[in-house]
């Protein structure tokens, strides 16, 4: 197993890195559209994706559930990709999402602004004025995603093992550092111990994701585990009909071995505080 995340700046050719990097190595290249259609299969429609997709929402407070949703559908989603290996993820934070799994392979890739300013105008035919705005627009969005749900800088170089500056660095040159990193021992070895993991993350999500459906923000009285596919319940419920609907929800996700449901019924847990 084999998975490269890439964080890159408008007008950085991180994009152009990352595409080239898959075609030589033969790994899947997972973009924006792609990872929307898998969020798509959770029942997360387009304009709701268009929300939160690398930019920071407005009204936290009306938007916190369909905001947490998100979330654990998101890194599902990267997570299923990385349990398939062989694949580069562009943005979308994967950077932070799995971070702590080792064999991860997480880039950067970065140029002056002045650079990526004079490239962005040459690509789409744009006087300074509108590209200027469309960079800056650009950079606050994905900065702005990254702080607001996961409160870390998307600048932060200890976010990432490599940091490439295309201001010197060609794209070539790029892919060569890319491609020796990639196959490294460290890299090579972390990724089997990963995959034992995965499967359980990504089925976590899934289910934390159900039951943010059925129980809202009363999610906080409910503790969820998943162990080698089963999952385990425990906490409170205002309802027994609450208690069977999310035993039944829960059996129901494909890769669900098991549902140990010990949630007690108290008609009063909603009021406690």
């Amino acid at each position: 197993m084999a998975v490269i995340t890439v964080s890159r700046q408008l007008g950085s050719l991180g994009t152009e890195i990352a595409q080239k990097v898959a075609e030589v190595l033969q790994y899947e290249f997972v973009d924006k559209e792609k990872i929307g259609r898998s969020l798509a299969t959770y029942g997360l429609p387009e304009l709701e994706l268009e929300k939160f997709d690398e930019k920071k929402p407005p009204l936290w407070d009306s938007l916190q559930i369909q905001r947490r949703k998100f979330l654990h559908f998101l890194q599902a989603v990267l997570t299923d990709y990385a349990r398939e290996g062989n694949v580069i993820m562009v943005g979308r934070g994967g950077q932070v999402l799995l971070r702590d799994l080792p064999g991860v392979l997480h880039l950067r890739v970065v140029a002056p602004f002045e650079i990526r300013l004079r490239r962005f105008m040459e690509q789409e035919k744009i006087d300074e004025k509108q590209g200027t705005r469309i960079l800056r627009r650009s950079d606050r969005d994905s900065a702005g995603f990254i702080h607001s749900f996961f409160d870390v800088d998307w600048d932060n170089p200890a976010l990432y093992d490599l940091v490439i500056n295309t201001h010197k660095v060609s794209v070539d040159t790029a892919v060569k550092i890319i491609l020796e990193s990639s196959r490294s021992p460290e890299i090579q070895e972390g990724g089997r111990k990963a995959e034992e993991k995965l499967l359980d993350i990504a089925l976590k999500q899934k289910a934390e994701a159900t039951l943010l459906g059925i129980l809202g923000v009363e999610i906080r009285h409910v503790n969820l585990q998943v162990e080698k596919g089963d999952v385990i319940l425990r906490g409170a419920v205002g309802s027994a009909e609450e208690k069977e609907k999310c035993e039944r929800a829960l059996a129901g996700l494909k890769g669900v071995g098991r549902v140990d449901n010990q949630l007690f019924v108290t008609e009063h847990y909603r009021f406690g505080g």
